[in-house]
């Protein structure tokens, strides 16, 4: 099943639910007020009866003398109201319908008490039959006693049917309401199904590893939200599997190198073509290359840690120039050997990181610019209102595009590169932290940049 048919049907359920119990509440509320209006008419043409003939009868016999045929309108629909006099034993003088409940010419008893005092009720029942009714008691105007009531009514029944008739209106009403809300949630489903049939179709092709495909939306909210986070997935999908297929090239390149040679020099020992003045050298070679191969592998599986977050950080706040002074002790044999001078200018900041994993990365910027620096290699530390900038300058030769563009990436190696992995390292390490690198040149040579959140 569809999830435009789903939504559809939903929505269906939806407006037949709630149009029912509004259906039902409004009915009772609707024959509720047609009720107590009936109720209010008949008191109020009861009360002008009573008023009329109050006071100008004195015995029961002269009650036959009252004649009324009560009408009013409820509801927008008239309805005829009817009339009894009733003496004090419940016997009907007079009604305005012949034998109107089926039942003789007296009350029942059990409601003799009602229809002889004043009051008024919205429904009795007199017979078998539901009606509104309001009560008037008649004095003599000898005795000043009740001796007998006027009781105006009217069948429930009819109050019924117009309340009926009103809901029948409001159902038609909401029979259009239907209609249009059908038509409004056909169109709303297509508008949420049609986005996600479009993105069904670029996941299929993505599944079939046509990475970068990109879902054109007209549509705002969550939609849009959600096919801005595809097309992104969708883009880093292809960034990750250019880059994997990059690496798997790359590394299979860097492994292959060591490993021939290894493999070269072992066969020439078994085979004897290398003379036994030759073999300690050849071992030698070997030793060096296994020693490479390892460090490669090494450096590899640390890298995936950091980017798979395997590897964990212990962190705590430490005085960027105490990591420095570190790693400039660290360093400093190199420095002297190839006399390079290092400066370190800058106001102290603190920063909440793994102190061992940070020293490793700028230890990797900073070998690299032992590499290539002439004369000196410059730290300069900035500090702003949320954050700490870096810049590790050196005064060697500058970046070229294709350096620039690659520079972080995995087994990528300038002129003197090793493994070309310390960078990717570095970069990894940085933006565990939350940070940003970046690298540039200066008109005094290249610059690396770094931003690390203040502690």
């Amino acid at each position: 099943m569809s999830i435009r048919f789903k939504l559809i049907i939903s929505y269906i359920l939806l407006i037949f639910i709630s149009f029912s119990i509004i259906g039902v509440f409004f009915n009772l509320m609707i024959r509720n007020f047609l009720i107590n209006e009936a109720r209010q008419n008949l008191i109020r043409q009861g009360s002008v009866i009573q008023r009329l003939y109050n006071g100008r009868i004195s015995t029961p016999e002269a009650l036959q003398s009252i004649r009324y045929m009560p009408q009013f309108r409820v509801g927008g629909k008239i309805l005829d109201g009817d009339l009894l006099v009733v003496d004090l034993n419940g016997d009907i003088v007079y009604s305005s319908k012949q034998n109107p409940f089926g039942g003789g010419n007296r009350i029942e008893y059990a409601i003799l008490d009602k229809i002889t005092k004043e009051g008024s009720y919205n429904s009795i029942k007199i017979g078998n039959i539901d009606v509104v009714a309001a009560v008037f008691p008649i004095i003599s105007n000898i005795s000043g006693k009740v001796i007998g009531s006027i009781v105006m009514y009217t069948l429930v029944k009819g109050i019924k049917i117009a309340s009926l008739q009103i809901v029948g209106v409001l159902l038609k009403g909401f029979l259009v309401s239907g209609i249009i809300s059908l038509i409004i949630g056909y169109l709303l489903s297509k508008s949420i199904s049609a986005p996600i049939a479009k993105l069904t179709e670029v996941v299929e092709k993505i599944k079939n590893k046509k990475f970068g495909e990109k879902v054109e939306i007209k549509s705002d909210g969550e939609i849009k939200l959600l096919a801005d986070a595809f097309n992104d997935m969708s883009v880093e999908l292809r960034n990750y599997y250019t880059s994997q297929r990059r690496f798997l090239q790359n590394a299979s390149h860097e492994l292959k190198t060591p490993l021939m040679s290894i493999q070269g020099y072992a066969e020439g020992i078994k085979d004897g073509v290398i003379e036994s003045d030759d073999i300690p050298k050849s071992l030698d070679i070997i030793i060096d290359e296994s020693i490479r191969l390892r460090d490669i592998v090494n450096d590899l599986m640390y890298l995936t840690k950091l980017e798979t977050h395997q590897e964990g950080l212990k962190m705590h706040k430490e005085y960027l120039k105490d990591i420095f002074d570190e790693c400039i002790e660290k360093i400093m044999p190199q420095l002297n050997k190839k006399k390079i001078k290092i400066n370190y200018n800058g106001n102290d900041a603190v920063v909440k990181c793994d102190r061992r994993k940070l020293i490793q990365a700028f230890m990797n910027i900073l070998s690299n610019g032992v590499r290539y620096a002439k004369t000196a290699i410059d730290v300069e530390t900035h500090n702003h209102k949320d954050h700490v900038e870096i810049k590790i300058k050196n005064d060697g030769r500058k970046f070229t595009d294709e350096e620039l563009n690659n520079m972080f990436e995995r087994f990528f190696k300038g002129d003197e590169g090793e493994t070309g992995i310390g960078l990717a390292i570095t970069k990894a390490i940085v933006e565990w932290h939350g940070g940003t690198i970046e690298a540039f040149n200066t008109d005094g040579g290249v610059c690396f940049l770094i931003k690390l959140r203040i502690a």
